[in-house]
């Protein structure tokens, strides 16, 4: 059974996407489908895409039970709308090369089994609840009521699935300026990851390796500086609701 449709996308850089981490492909296309009775999501996670998928579920005789996926993250919204279906749908998530920003804070933890290959790239770098939001006066009451909602709907989303949602955060606090500053020119570190014992801590239970291991740094050398390891406190204690509203 094979289903592929592209969706060619004007992409608007959004604050939970990022650009550089070696899928310069997905900044112009996704594709998104049902192929050899696996669900296929590849690019920017979106309002548009998300609909293909689920209409293409939905129609399906045989409904697919994993979802394999490719994205440098997208819209908070969008990325908890993906999130929450996969939750709702009791679908395994693997991941194919890169799941970073939206697409690793919603997608990935609302899997029932998450799957890494050795070469599954991680990256968190914020989400509705950081604080470093850089936003002009012109936009700021609109920003504020959009924030507000999102954080809401985010705290309620990371109860729903149990998981801590400082995951989403928590690295912010290793990084200096000069680490965004040099993200935002295509340079430097560009978010974090977290070892599988830290992320079975935050929540995230139920990885398998697919290979066996998951040390993409080893397989994907040229990308290991865009991406900082973050280990939790030796005082790290699992809490629902950290941030909350």
């Amino acid at each position: 059974m094979k289903h592929l449709v592209l969706v060619f996308l004007f992409l608007v850089i959004s604050c939970t996407s990022l650009k550089d981490v070696g899928e310069s492909s997905q900044n112009s296309e996704a594709t998104v489908g049902i192929e050899d009775g696996q669900l296929i999501y590849k690019g920017e996670i979106t309002e548009t895409s998300n609909n293909v998928i689920f209409s293409l579920f939905r129609a399906a005789e045989l409904k697919p039970n994993r979802l394999l996926i490719s994205s440098q993250g997208g819209e908070i919204g969008a990325g908890m709308d993906l999130g929450q279906w996969v939750k709702d749908n009791d679908l395994d998530v693997e991941i194919i090369r890169v799941c970073a920003s939206s697409c690793a804070n919603y997608v990935l933890p609302a899997a029932n089994t998450k799957y890494l290959r050795k070469d599954s790239v991680l990256i968190w770098h914020g989400s509705a609840w950081q604080t470093n939001w850089h936003v002009d006066k012109e936009h700021r009451v609109s920003f504020n009521s959009y924030i507000t909602l999102m954080r809401q709907r985010e705290t309620e989303f990371y109860a729903d699935i149990t998981v801590d949602n400082l995951i989403t955060t928590y690295g912010q606090s290793e990084f200096d300026f000069l680490d965004f500053a040099l993200s935002l020119l295509g340079k430097g570190t560009v978010g974090y990851d977290y070892s599988l014992a830290d992320m079975e801590k935050l929540g995230l239970v139920n990885i398998v390796l697919i290979d066996g291991e998951w040390n993409w740094r080893t397989h994907r050398p040229d990308k290991a500086n865009l991406v900082k390891r973050i280990k939790l406190d030796n005082d790290f204690k699992f809490e629902l609701r950290r941030f909350e509203i």
